[in-house]
């Protein structure tokens, strides 16, 4: 538990750290990415937007459905149905960028690889999670994207904290034009 107390703190230093460098501009992105992203994802229902403060920092703020047809609770299996809505942020940190852009591959917006910090809420039973992750996004053609990150992760219900995986697999559409 010494070791949790100490690595959430440095994950949350070095996601709050890193993005004061971003703001040295030492390239500059072709295109140049809209400050806001807006996309949807149609994997897991969710609707995404992606504001970039600077050039290799961005937040993501996000709001999904959790569908399922089987309800578990400790007593027995249901088959009810029910529909959890969830709410997402992350900051991200792109490491990449410039890489990408030297090397002549797209970072039309922000396709690379991330580190981030995603802090999810599901209602209605109010589980929080929060975890740690490494992720790559990349745009296909003009409007498609596909998203892919994991890591470890904790959640937090009943009063406890419990082990978990963090990430999330998105397929969807950019609303924005370029």
């Amino acid at each position: 538990m010494i070791i949790m107390k100490r690595i959430i703190p440095a994950l949350f230093f070095a996601l709050t750290i890193l993005p004061l460098q971003a703001q040295n501009r030492i390239f500059d992105m072709e295109p140049k990415s809209p400050s806001m992203i807006a996309k949807i994802s149609f994997i897991a229902p969710k609707l995404i937007a992606e504001i970039a403060p600077s050039q290799n920092f961005t937040f993501v703020v996000g709001f999904w459905l959790k569908t399922s047809f089987w309800d578990y609770n400790e007593w027995a299996p249901s088959s009810q149905p029910y529909v959890s809505p969830s709410f997402t942020l992350e900051p991200r940190y792109y490491f990449n960028l410039e890489d990408r852009h030297h090397k002549g591959k797209t970072t039309r917006y922000y396709s690379g690889w991330y580190i981030s910090l995603p802090f999810n809420i599901e209602f209605p039973d109010l589980l929080y999670s929060i975890g740690g992750t490494i992720g790559f996004q990349y745009t296909m053609g003009r409007r498609w994207y596909w998203n892919l990150s994991m890591g470890p992760g904790f959640t937090f219900s009943d009063s406890r904290f419990h082990f978990s995986g963090a990430g999330d697999f998105g397929l969807g559409i950019i609303l924005n034009k370029m």
